[in-house]
């Protein structure tokens, strides 16, 4: 094993991952070492945006993964049907015989402009609710047993600074109660798993320049990403690497007596909201 590699024949399972942050935390374990497993809705959603395609090798997520020298397994799966979700963690099972790492990435969604608590509509609510809160369930209850009997394991929930902090007249309510749920959820998590050797922590991200980010929010308002730039300690965007940094280190060794915890990566943005 080489000493660059400490995840080497450890399985890392991300789901949400055919882009963006996802694949990002994907190819860094990769490079780490790791065979990788990934789900998605859809496996082709790197092409949406150029900037995210641009990360492909060859066009092909499958070509970017083997990149790596690892082993690696794809499934299209719907996070919010727990069923699909057991047949992927059985996938895994089969291939492996183990997960190490779980990262709970998919979610998403949310209209920061709109949805205030005294005006939410139940079925918009219901919906953030099960791609971001119940998603997380279900992938736990389909991996965290495999994990259990192993006596060891690594689990990775994303939060979000929104679910830290309250931004402005409460708008975006919805988003930001499911992901302060996935924080205390995590905490919960961590107390069940921990005598099994199981450590469980989030990451709660402020804006990422993820390549959607860009193309579909930064560019339709400049004035807005300039509010969003000023709104950090640090006076700038984060880039996908500061998030994958700290997924990395929470994968591996350095993080082995760290459980329990949601880690703000949000350049201090929690330190001048308001």
């Amino acid at each position: 094993m080489k000493s660059d590699q400490p995840l080497h024949g450890k399985v890392a399972v991300v789901t949400g991952a055919a882009r963006g942050l996802g694949l990002g935390y994907a190819r860094r374990l990769a490079d780490r070492g790791a065979n990788i497993a990934i789900c998605d809705l859809n496996l082709e959603s790197a092409h949406e945006y150029q900037a995210e395609a641009d990360n492909l090798v060859d066009g092909s997520l499958e070509a970017t993964l083997a990149s790596y020298g690892v082993e690696y397994l794809l499934q299209q799966v719907d996070v919010t049907d727990p069923s699909a979700l057991q047949k992927f963690a059985n996938s895994v099972q089969e291939r492996w015989g183990r997960a190490d790492v779980l990262i709970c990435n998919a979610g998403g969604g949310g209209d920061f402009s709109r949805n205030l608590p005294t005006d939410l509509d139940l079925d918009g609510v219901q919906s953030t609710f099960e791609r971001n809160l119940f998603s997380v369930f279900n992938t736990v209850k389909a991996f965290g047993p495999m994990m259990q009997q192993r006596q060891s394991g690594k689990i990775i929930t994303v939060s979000s600074f929104t679910g830290m902090t309250v931004l402005g007249d409460g708008h975006g309510s919805d988003y930001a109660t499911a992901k302060s749920a996935v924080s205390f959820y995590t905490r919960y998590l961590a107390q069940e798993l921990g005598p099994h050797g199981v450590t469980a922590n989030a990451i709660a991200p402020g804006f990422i320049a993820t390549g959607q980010f860009s193309e579909r929010l930064g560019a339709a308002d400049p004035e807005r990403l300039e509010t969003w730039r000023s709104m950090a300690a640090l006076r700038r965007l984060g880039t996908p690497e500061d998030v994958i940094n700290v997924v990395d280190f929470l994968a591996g060794p350095g993080s082995d007596f760290i459980t329990g915890q949601t880690i703000c990566v949000d350049g201090g943005i929690v330190r001048g909201a308001s």
